[in-house]
């Protein structure tokens, strides 16, 4: 990757383009002209999106967070001209301040460092580079997971105890959706029949959903929300949440019977076909949190302006259902995370005032709302505040909008084609797989290569050459979940060429595990086993890796999702909270291998009464296909035969129930469970 360089120092930028501070330190210190002119003078300088190349930031930020027990972004890195890693930090002020050294004074003592002891230098680079790649290769502890139920209930109880039982969520402030979490909860509630974890999921989902992470009046999620109540959030938008979210809010309202779910599906969905489709049915990947140079202008609100576009009802309703005030409530986060004594100790210890003293893009003004629900509004009510909101809407498009960053990333529209084919799944209607359809047609027509491979990332008809992980492991479980939503074979078989092409690239057969990238020009290849906003690799493979197995009865796709979970054993064990995606991987390798066989003439309308039959009754545990003459799976091919019409076969194993033709009877057998077999 840094071959050609020329014999100076690297200085290297890893940032994205809804990163705040990244931003920040482009405008003060690389569009400046006497910076600009000493960084390309003594450095060969480098910038990189880390959602682009997120195997190049995960090397880098292991060694930033080496050097300076600590990271983030944007991310500034020093190399030598192999790419080995002698200084690092983040952000870095044009001058001293904060604490931090000026950036143009790092670069003077660095240059002269490098001319004056460059062997000395050099040096470093090489122990911090052994390092590093010692990091890549003995991450995880392979070993057979024994136990595996008592592996799920611990973890369940560990994941739960982190639960706010007064706000919804877990852990305090920031707080993150982390989808990933209240899903295993979600799905152990079923498996556990457990009203307690059901309980933790609803409410989570309830308060997100009313809070200010949710744009109320534009629909979709938030990345995060700065306090512990969900009322202030970090303004940018993500592709990757809202495309989570929209899944499992699809499966809560399968899970719970209330219609409630289906509506933040349906917002979350406004948002995304509004906001980030692209031309040809590719989604972007975020809008900014900034406009104008400050951040959540776009979206709060003054008493003032709502009263002014509301009749005299939608202001009673908007007054009673949403958090309105003169003062406002994007305000000092000092403040709203104090308790009442903690604050009156900081007014008094701390130099703390209404005007601040920290002049600050960030700096909120005062009088400004973000939108909140108090409580959950009648049905009427929704009514009159659904008007305000189509008013507001108006309104606030005539404002600045943030930024988009436009850039299509494979792996991200894996998960929104997983999201819609869920939510198509779970209850909704035909709509959701059709979009599906039209993210996938996208991937296939413009991010895949002609032997077949995924392309990471396209622009404006760009395209990059790298090949990742995440784009692998998220489009077969895309395709698998398309496939049980629709019921059509093409991605069932898609899933099956890219699941052999992935074990290709990226199993480390030694080691166990599957490695990041394919690139091995880098400095280390490193193995992902940390399930955050985005799951993990690893995580995702081997869930979809479980329930490829199951579908198309290829003992290779469970023992290749068995290896992968074995070498993330250990952390399940011993941290469960950083892999709650791995955790459905597990839970899904191990419980009865149920499967709900469609059969008969295909299109019909008898058998997709069927498979909304399915839908209406939550079965996390049962995954769904059709009986094609086409399908991976002998046993599957052989039912087509059994059914001259629209036929339900509930099996476990090669072992069914039997046969049912009417959807009142397919309901009854599936909530009746799937044992006694005919």
């Amino acid at each position: 990757m840094w071959t050609g360089f020329e014999n100076k120092p690297v200085f290297l930028s890893i940032g994205y383009s809804t990163c705040h501070w990244c931003h920040v330190m482009e405008r003060e210190s690389f569009e400046d002209e006497k910076t600009a002119e000493l960084l390309n003078r003594e450095f060969v300088p480098v910038k990189v999106d880390r959602e682009e190349r997120p195997d190049v930031d995960r090397i880098y930020m292991t060694a930033v967070q080496a050097m300076t027990g600590q990271g983030g972004w944007p991310l500034s890195a020093w190399l030598t001209p192999e790419g080995k890693p002698f200084y690092g930090g983040t952000y870095f002020p044009p001058h001293g301040a904060y604490g931090r050294p000026g950036f143009s004074d790092v670069l003077k003592q660095i240059s002269s460092a490098w001319k004056e002891r460059k062997e000395e230098v050099e040096g470093w680079a090489e122990e911090l580079s052994a390092r590093i790649r010692a990091v890549g290769e003995s991450a995880g502890s392979p070993g057979e997971i024994q136990e595996a139920e008592k592996v799920l209930r611990t973890a369940a109880d560990e994941l739960a105890a982190e639960y706010d039982r007064k706000n919804g969520g877990f852990g305090g402030a920031p707080k993150f959706p982390r989808p990933s979490q209240p899903l295993f909860l979600l799905r152990r509630a079923f498996a556990e029949k457990s009203e307690r974890l059901l309980e933790i999921v609803r409410h989570t989902g309830r308060a997100m959903a009313a809070g200010g992470i949710y744009d109320q009046v534009g629909d979709g999620f938030h990345r995060y929300a700065v306090d512990g109540g969900w009322a202030v959030p970090h303004f940018e938008k993500m592709l990757y949440d809202n495309a989570q979210l929209m899944g499992l809010y699809a499966e809560l309202g399968a899970a719970t019977g209330e219609r409630w779910p289906g509506k933040v599906v349906a917002g979350i969905d406004r948002y995304l076909q509004r906001d980030l489709r692209l031309e040809g049915g590719g989604l972007a990947s975020a809008e900014d949190a900034d406009s104008e140079g400050v951040e959540g202008k776009f979206y709060v609100w003054k008493l003032a302006e709502v009263k002014s576009l509301a009749t005299e009802g939608e202001w009673r309703v908007a007054q009673e259902v949403w958090v309105l005030s003169e003062e406002g409530n994007f305000m000092d986060p000092v403040k709203s995370l104090a308790t009442e004594g903690e604050w009156r100790v900081a007014q008094e210890v701390w130099v703390l005032s209404e005007e601040g003293n920290f002049m600050d893009p960030h700096h909120p003004e005062r009088g400004w709302n973000v939108l909140a629900r108090k409580r959950i509004p009648s049905a009427e009510e929704e009514k009159v505040l659904n008007s305000l909101r189509a008013k507001l809407d108006k309104a606030r498009a005539e404002r600045v909008r943030p930024g988009k960053d436009d850039k299509v990333l494979c792996s991200w529209n894996a998960l929104a084609i997983s999201g819609y084919a869920r939510a198509m799944r779970w209850g909704g209607d035909g709509a959701y797989g059709k979009k599906a359809g039209e993210i996938l047609a996208f991937v296939e027509r413009e991010m895949t290569r002609p032997d077949g491979s995924l392309i990471h990332r396209w622009r404006l008809g760009k395209k990059d050459e790298v090949q990742l992980l995440e784009d692998y492991a998220t489009m077969v479980q895309a395709l698998v979940d398309l496939h049980q939503a629709t019921l059509e074979i093409h991605p069932l078989l898609r899933a099956v060429e890219l699941a052999e092409k992935m074990l290709q690239l990226f199993a480390d057969r030694e080691g166990g595990g599957l490695w990041a990238t394919a690139d091995r020009t880098l400095l280390a290849r490193m193995k992902d086993d940390y399930d955050g906003a985005e799951p993990s690799g690893n995580a995702t493979a081997a869930l979809a890796l479980a329930e490829l197995g199951r579908l198309t009865d290829d003992p290779r796709w469970g023992d290749a999702s068995r290896r992968v979970l074995d070498w993330l054993g250990e952390r399940m064990r011993r941290l469960p909270q950083a892999v709650p995606h791995a955790l459905l991987g597990l839970q899904r390798l191990h419980e009865p291998p149920a499967r709900l066989v469609l059969a008969g003439p295909w299109p019909s309308q008898e058998l997709e009464s069927l498979r909304q039959a399915a839908g209406r009754v939550y079965r996390p545990d049962v995954l769904m296909t059709r009986a094609d003459g086409k399908h991976p799976s002998e046993f599957v091919r052989s039912l087509a035969g059994q059914a001259q019409a629209a036929t339900a076969f509930l099996c476990e194993g090669d072992a069914c129930r039997r046969p049912v033709g009417l959807s009142e009877e397919l309901i009854r057998e599936l909530k009746s469970g799937v044992g006694d077999q005919d």
